[in-house]
């Protein structure tokens, strides 16, 4: 009796409330995917305590779901569809979530009046989630399918009561649609052959792609290329979280961290806000999300440079980086339900208004010459028109995408998870394009100016070639102009130096005046400033001999050297007889008229050092006179004498003053002595074979002179000359060398 009375209170219940409620006509045409919008009963229960059997004595509270203007976060709704099936066959379906709504549990009542609970549903994956929201609700474990199914009799009728709840704090998530999704198994278990191979096709590609990207990256190292193989990288992990129809394929993987939530792992007393119920596994899909978003943005700023062109929208980008960032990593945990609905539109708004001021930047830059800027262009439009798809879905607009046949690849992209994946596909298969041929651009501009280069640089070295043709040949002419100029010189020079050599004494004025002579008369260069000279031979009584070093070597004491051989010919012109003393006066008022020196406007200041010898051979008597030159004197005995010569100069602008004016010295002589009178370029000559090097000096000849007392002139000349050779050794010559050596 109690058996026939339920079943006709469940009867009684179906039917009479069925003639109050339409039910949605499923029959051959009907979508794989498909929910009932218009026919939907609704009851809000803002107790969250009530149970099915509850709901069903409050059947006749039910409205319909048009007259709900608002949906919270604290209530749980329990809302009824009635599906029926206009086919001759049985249709196994399945209860999904609509977004928005977690599902806890879906009761399927039968044309018979049984109930039959299809459990908990949830987030995808997850059916203990309403659980954490609602305790008191003990959803059944045995549910292995994210969907729960159940089957639809051929030409019969159910009834779905379901027990919904909105998102607790995600408000721009609220569901605006009172109802749940149903989907026909097997047709979907066909579409989903069909959709995981377009999802394997997209994911090959964007892996491919990322391959590219990160070799580009390393082959080219420009930053560019790192932040687009970057973004592909995390467009890749992107896709593969998108929760697609029936899972989120990478997130699979961390199994273990989608039942873990933020909120389970931080103290009451640390949350500033009330949190929203995460999981770690989709707060870091979340982060994904958004670097994904970030790292596209800076690969475009890049690409189109918008530090160098456009600095404001640059600066712009930057602020929206800080904001992207703290959203992401705080703002979507703690936060208030007010205050996040705000930054929710906050977000999405400046993410829809940066991509915008970038796409009109990239048109600018196109405008600008940037012919790769329309790859950009065209790759922009899907992932602006796919992010816009699912910004409108969450505010409750259909997207265009909704228009499109509910089969086939068309139902693949009215899914906004599905095809969010698909404009990041398109955008990253456009894009390489785009980074394709901007390395080419590059690689042309820069084949380009290497081209430039070398034609620039085959230029200047035919210039250079001309101008060094041009110029070797005006050398080559300067060279002969030079060369016969210096053959000039030198034939002068040379004609110089056999004139020079004409005026010292010819043999007949030695010749019967010595029983020995000879000379060391060696100029620095061809012709040079020392002479010696002798007096006339025509003359009786003593005769004279002279030693001069004027100012200078070369041309210079060439052409003074004649003025004072000149001069020495007219002061012993008629007669031997004045003094070397007076002779040595006369020389230097010869030498300072001769030159003009004596005048207060004189361009010159030259003169000579001297020594006269007047030598009476009959009384073995010689008389000497020295300005600056000694004589040295070697006895038979070997004695060596040096007789000293006045401090001063012949012939400079200042006249000798009485204290220094040279004075006659007598010197006696036997047969047998040597005599010799040297110049400083002998003396001075620097030299020797220490690391130190010294002048040649006067010991050393006064040495020779001992050692080769005995011997004649000409040997002790000799030995002289090769003590001196190997003492000025790889020196330069400094000075003209003149030695008179002579035995009476």
């Amino acid at each position: 009796m109690q058996i026939a009375k339920l079943l006709f209170l469940s009867l009684g219940f179906y039917f009479g409330f069925a003639t109050a409620q339409s039910a949605y006509q499923l029959n051959d045409n009907t979508p794989i995917r498909f929910k009932d919008t218009e026919n939907v009963l609704v009851f809000e229960d803002s107790s969250n305590k009530l149970s099915f059997t509850d709901i069903k004595e409050k059947l006749s509270e039910f409205v319909p779901a048009k007259d709900f203007k608002s949906v919270t976060s604290t209530s749980t709704y329990w809302i009824s569809q009635k599906i029926n099936s206009n086919v001759d066959h049985d249709i196994s379906l399945r209860v999904n979530q609509n977004s928005g709504w977690m599902v806890s549990q879906t009761n399927v009542i039968n044309p018979n009046g049984v109930v039959n609970e299809l459990a908990a549903q949830g987030m995808v994956g997850n059916t203990n989630y309403f659980s954490k929201i609602n305790p008191d609700v003990t959803p059944s474990k045995n549910i292995k399918d994210t969907s729960a199914t159940f089957i639809l009799k051929a030409n019969s009728e159910v009834q779905l009561i379901t027990q919904l709840k909105a998102f607790p704090t995600f408000a721009f998530y609220r569901p605006n649609v009172f109802s749940i999704q149903v989907i026909d198994s097997v047709y979907y278990s066909d579409f989903r052959r069909y959709t995981l191979y377009l999802e394997g096709a997209m994911f090959g590609v964007l892996i491919a792609l990322s391959i590219f990207g990160m070799y580009s990256a390393i082959q080219n190292t420009d930053s560019t290329t790192l932040a687009y193989a970057a973004w592909l990288i995390l467009a890749l992990m992107t896709t593969l979280g998108l929760p697609i129809f029936d899972g989120q394929r990478f997130l699979e993987l961390f199994s273990s961290m989608k039942f873990i939530y933020l909120d389970d792992l931080i103290s009451p007393e640390y949350r500033p806000f009330t949190p929203i119920n995460l999981t770690i596994a989709g707060y870091f899909f979340a982060l994904i999300v958004h670097l994904q978003l970030a790292l596209y943005v800076v690969f475009t700023r890049n690409f189109i440079d918008t530090k160098s062109h456009f600095p404001k929208v640059h600066l712009l980008t930057n602020f929206w980086f800080v904001f992207l960032l703290g959203y992401s990593f705080i703002w979507q945990i703690y936060i208030g339900d007010a205050l996040m609905q705000k930054l929710q539109n906050i977000h999405l708004t400046l993410n829809v208004f940066i991509l915008l001021c970038l796409f009109y930047c990239c048109y600018r830059r196109y405008l600008m010459g940037l012919s790769i800027a329309k790859f950009f262009l065209l790759a922009m439009i899907p992932y602006l028109l796919f992010r816009t798809s699912y910004v409108l879905g969450l505010v409750g607009i259909p997207s265009p995408f909704s228009f499109l046949p509910n089969s086939g690849f068309g139902l693949f992209l009215q899914y906004s998870w599905t095809n969010q994946a698909f404009g990041i596909c398109c955008e990253a298969i456009i894009m390489s394009l785009a980074t394709v041929s901007r390395m080419r651009s590059i690689q042309s501009e820069l084949t380009e100016t290497i081209q430039a280069q070398k034609t620039l640089v085959e230029n200047q070295n035919l210039v250079l070639e001309e101008t060094v043709a041009e110029r070797t040949k005006e050398l080559a002419e300067q060279h002969q102009e030079l060369d016969e100029a210096h053959q000039l010189v030198v034939g002068s020079v040379n004609y110089a130096s056999r004139l020079q050599r004409g005026q010292l004494p010819r043999q007949m004025r030695i010749d019967g005046r010595f029983a020995s002579f000879a000379t060391i008369w060696e100029p620095r260069d061809t012709i040079g400033g020392d002479l010696y000279w002798l007096s006339s031979s025509q003359q009786s009584g003593p005769f004279v001999l002279a030693v001069a070093d004027c100012t200078g070597h070369g041309v210079p004491g060439a052409m003074l050297s004649l003025l004072v051989s000149n001069s020495l010919e007219r002061i012993y012109a008629n007669d031997t007889s004045q003094d070397p003393a007076a002779a040595l006066m006369s020389l230097d008022h010869y030498v300072r008229t001769g030159l003009n020196q004596d005048r207060p406007d004189s361009e010159s200041d030259d003169g000579c050092d001297a020594a006269v010898l007047r030598i009476d051979r009959d009384k073995q008597m010689i008389e000497f006179a020295g300005a600056k030159l000694g004589l040295f004197q070697v006895s038979a005995n070997g004695d060596v004498i040096r007789h000293q010569a006045a401090r001063c100069s012949l012939g400079y602008q200042d006249a000798i003053e009485a204290k220094d004016k040279p004075e006659v010295q007598t010197i006696r002589y036997q047969a047998g002595d040597a005599f010799a009178i040297v110049t400083d370029g002998l003396t001075d000559q620097i030299g020797g074979t220490g690391v130190v090097k010294v002048s040649y000096g006067y010991k050393r000849i006064e040495t020779i002179l001992k050692t080769n007392y005995g011997e004649n002139a000409q040997t002790i000349a000799d030995a002289v000359h090769a003590d001196y050779a190997a003492w000025q050794g790889a020196q330069s010559r400094r000075d003209d060398v003149t030695a008179v050596v002579f035995k009476l």
